[in-house]
């Protein structure tokens, strides 16, 4: 079983985030600590796939527990405060949690936030299972011309969906799905760029490709920052923005479209074609 981990010396919060996970997600343990010190030790025990914590605890602050916690592994965090000052908000994004929530506790606000994180929890087990059996197998797949247009298809289709087939890079980004997935984990993406620009235009033309790659997935992830933005309850929202990005850098990004920050958030290429695989494998 997987386990929520709750750090806050509010016994009524305790209980009132205790009561949501029970009522809504009924596959998770729960465990909690009143103090940074007990938390930290039973979360390094434990290892929770998630935790709900504090940022102003009387023994320690929310910052230092997440320090001494990503020494050792790194889950998905969610500071709680009841102050909303955008400074201390800032610094909490700056050690890498995943959402901040004011009290309050909202209750809608508190299931739709685990529901992401579990989503987003489910796919990185997902993705390391994949590169696991791969790596096993350590050999190219292949695949006839039947099941390659197949695929392209499921490509252009979720492409089509997110808003960028038929922009310039797209077609290149489709060839770099399309490669990496006959190529298994054993890549570089500089090797990706180098076959790409070959086959594409010539050895010369190397920087072109990565060039039009990275301007086409930071398009996508431009877009989907603004798609939040607008309605974080968006389908296409809810279900592509923490499968294809690293969550914590689209919120940096939504919030510096907000101009709540100055800092943007930074695109992963190689997570965005791989989770593009992964997506279209499940695709009926």
């Amino acid at each position: 079983m997987k386990l929520i981990y709750i750090v806050d010396d509010d016994i009524s919060i305790v209980n009132i985030l205790e009561d949501i996970i029970k009522n809504n997600f009924k596959n998770y343990l729960i465990d909690s600590e009143l103090s940074a010190n007990k938390g930290i030790e039973g979360i390094l025990k434990q290892r929770p796939n998630i935790i709900l914590l504090d940022y102003l605890l009387p023994d320690k602050d929310g910052l230092e527990i997440i320090r001494e916690i990503k020494k050792i592994y790194n889950p998905l965090i969610v500071m709680i405060s009841e102050v909303s000052d955008k400074e201390m908000i800032a610094k909490a994004y700056n050690e890498k949690i995943e959402f901040f929530i004011t009290k309050p506790i909202n209750v809608i606000e508190v299931v739709s936030v685990i529901n992401k994180l579990v989503e987003y929890d489910e796919m990185k087990n997902t993705v390391n299972q994949v590169k696991t059996v791969m790596n096993k197998l350590n050999s190219t797949f292949t695949h006839d011309d039947t099941n390659n247009e197949l695929f392209e298809d499921k490509i252009r289709n979720l492409y089509s969906k997110i808003g960028i087939l038929g922009s310039t890079g797209c077609e290149e980004l489709i060839e770099s799905v399309k490669w990496v997935k006959e190529h298994n984990t054993k890549y570089t993406l500089s090797e990706m760029y180098v076959s790409l620009s070959e086959k594409l235009f010539n050895k010369k033309q190397i920087y072109l490709v990565k060039k039009r790659i990275r301007r086409i997935i930071t398009k996508s992830f431009i877009s989907m920052a603004a798609l939040g933005n607008e309605d974080n309850m968006n389908p296409v929202f809810e279900k592509y923005s923490n499968q294809l990005f690293d969550f914590v850098e689209l919120r940096a990004q939504m919030r510096y479209l907000k101009e709540e920050s100055n800092k943007v958030g930074r695109i992963n290429i190689r997570k965005f074609i791989e989770s593009s695989i992964i997506i279209c494998d499940r695709m009926d």
